[in-house]
């Protein structure tokens, strides 16, 4: 399977567990977000939709909140280790060599 197949299994599997702590049905959700029950059905079964349909479903979840603040850079484990420290030191090329090859 395909990295984006798993991710979108995943964020489909995801959504249908919140909509049943909801206790709504896929018409009710669809309802709410604005959508087609069938487009509630393709996300969570790991289908591509649009991501406008996406956040609606995420929004009539209540889950906006939640998505922002794991997207947030604050919680980018990835992006605060490269950003403090770990990207290397700038490398000065040598001024002989720049002549050598005819540079300025």
């Amino acid at each position: 399977m395909q990295p984006d197949a798993k991710i979108l299994m995943s964020i489909g599997l995801h959504l249908e567990q919140a909509r049943l702590a909801r206790r709504l049905k896929q018409s009710e959700l669809a309802e709410r977000a604005g959508v087609t029950r069938q487009t509630i059905g393709k996300i969570e079964s790991g289908q591509s939709v649009n991501s406008e349909n996406l956040m609606k479903i995420i929004w009539a979840l209540g889950l906006d909140e939640v998505l922002c603040q794991a997207l947030s850079p604050e919680n980018d484990t990835l992006a605060r280790s490269l950003a403090f420290g770990s990207l290397p030191k700038r490398i000065r090329s040598n001024k002989n060599q720049a002549d050598e090859k005819g540079e300025f």
